[in-house]
């Protein structure tokens, strides 16, 4: 983020920080905001759309190359950046229920902790591979849109319960 706003676009290296200080302190909020959403519009919706900000916020910071765009990327990403944990995390309590939840998060957690291990590497190679960093964002820009086709498919209804546990249907 930093190495490609002061390296690609010229910025000075303290707005640079102030733009990353934003986004930073606009995280801090956004995953109340989202979780009431996911509870009121469900989980599959609220994925989905947030999916779909992400995918603006990467779509802008790549192709708007000019300060405002960064700031308003770094903006609409800060205002989403903890949207999908939360979803997921309130989807997975909803799918295996409240004595599963941790054990469950956990497990979602880790393939969070594979993303987080790759992509840097990914978006280095693919820098050094052609000289930009827009290249990585666009990519981001398409994995997010894959998240949102893939919450709005796959993101179903939470189970039906009874007494807090999973009800399993007879199958014919």
């Amino acid at each position: 983020f930093i190495a490609y706003l002061t390296k690609e676009l010229g910025m000075p290296t303290a707005e640079a920080g102030r733009i990353f200080a934003l986004l930073g302190f606009l995280s801090i909020f956004c995953g109340l905001p989202w979780g009431s959403l996911s509870d009121r519009i469900g989980r599959r919706y609220a994925s989905t759309f947030g999916h779909l900000t992400l995918a603006a916020s990467f779509l802008l910071f790549a192709c708007y190359r000019q300060p405002l765009g960064a700031y308003l990327s770094a903006i609409i990403f800060g205002l989403t950046a903890f949207a999908i944990p939360v979803i997921i995390a309130a989807a997975v309590g909803d799918a295996v229920g409240g004595q599963l939840a941790s054990a469950g998060f956990g497990l979602v957690t880790l393939f969070f902790g594979i993303g987080q291990v790759f992509a840097p590497f990914i978006g280095g190679w693919i820098r050094d591979t052609t000289g930009t960093f827009t290249t990585a964002f666009l990519l981001s820009t398409t994995v997010a849109i894959l998240g949102a086709i893939f919450s709005y498919f796959l993101m179903g209804r939470p189970p039906e319960r009874k007494n807090g546990n999973v009800v399993l249907k007879k199958m014919d």
